[in-house]
């Protein structure tokens, strides 16, 4: 058992996800993901909570973990709001669950302009940080309290590789679908196969995978931005909402590692507050490694 404190991010959430866009997105010819992270296999639980967009920007899905006030950049810890001590589960082993049945489906976030100054995930690296106000919207639009969280997933997942692909197919191949369609894909590697991305798919079923930006179908890919992050962040705000009525008293940035650890593992691999079979466990500190060098780099509050 251990304490931790935590902070919301409402304010920092308002002041870029107000006005975002994709911006200027480079990308390179198609790559597996990072095989450390152990994108492999990853699975998403059946029966996961429906994500609905919050309204007003606010993080309302996470419950008695409670918010505070926003933390300015360059803040210490003692300016985190306090949260209870959490009750950590036995570490029991359990198998990643199966593929989703029933996804929400999601629609790309509006285009408007960022502006620079305003975007408190910035680590000055143009590379990882071309899509931040994406991040933002998103964050903002289903309630995960932490959007630096998803952008060290990112990294871990695609290395920022708009076009990136995995070597495997975690769910295996679909009647009808080919090999190459069961892969995962882009930033965030979202996989049609396990029931994601509806979204990005074509009137057959089959998922969109135009990898030319300036195709007319790029606007549905599921190579797209603002498609992929959307569909990101309902898989991991759905296992956080599951996990968080799972597992009640855990504390917001618990909640926030254990949906990070869902996201690769299925739900089923969290075996308590911030607790994990091996699996995920391994991919949620890899994530973290990324996450303190991009909180650093940007005077993010860390409270991992």
């Amino acid at each position: 058992m251990y304490k931790i404190t935590i902070f919301s991010l409402l304010a920092a959430l308002i002041s870029c996800a107000c006005g975002c866009t994709d911006g200027a997105i480079g990308a390179t010819n198609s790559t597996a993901r990072n095989a450390t992270g152990g994108g492999s296999g990853r699975s998403v639980t059946s029966g996961a909570a429906s994500v609905t967009p919050t309204s007003g920007g606010s993080g309302g899905g996470l419950g008695s973990a409670g918010v505070g006030s926003p933390v300015p950049s360059g803040s210490g810890a003692s300016s985190y709001s306090s949260m209870p001590e959490a009750s950590v589960a036995d570490d029991a082993s359990h198998d990643a669950s199966d593929k989703a049945d029933a996804p929400v489906e999601a629609s790309a976030s509006p285009a408007s302009a960022c502006v620079a100054w305003a975007d408190p995930l910035k680590t000055g690296d143009a590379r990882v940080d071309g899509n931040d106000c994406i991040l933002l919207d998103l964050a903002a639009k289903y309630g995960h309290p932490d959007p630096m969280m998803v952008k060290a997933q990112i990294q871990l997942e695609s290395g920022f590789n708009v076009l990136a692909i995995s070597p495997d197919s975690p769910c295996g191949v679909p009647a009808g679908w080919t090999d190459p369609e069961s892969k995962s894909f882009g930033l965030i590697q979202v996989t049609p196969a396990c029931g994601e991305a509806q979204s990005a798919r074509l009137p057959d079923g089959h998922p969109n995978l135009e990898a030319d930006m300036q195709s007319p179908m790029w606007a549905t890919s599921v190579f797209n931005p603002s498609i992929n992050l959307d569909e990101g962040f309902q898989t991991i705000v759905g296992s956080l909402k599951t996990l968080q009525g799972k597992y009640p008293g855990c504390t917001t940035a618990q909640y926030v590692e254990m949906s990070a650890g869902a996201f690769n593992s299925g739900d089923e691999s969290v075996t308590g507050c911030a607790a994990f079979v091996s699996r995920p466990q391994g991919y949620v500190n890899a994530v973290l490694g990324h996450y303190h060098g991009f909180a650093k780099s940007a005077g993010w509050p860390d409270p991992y």
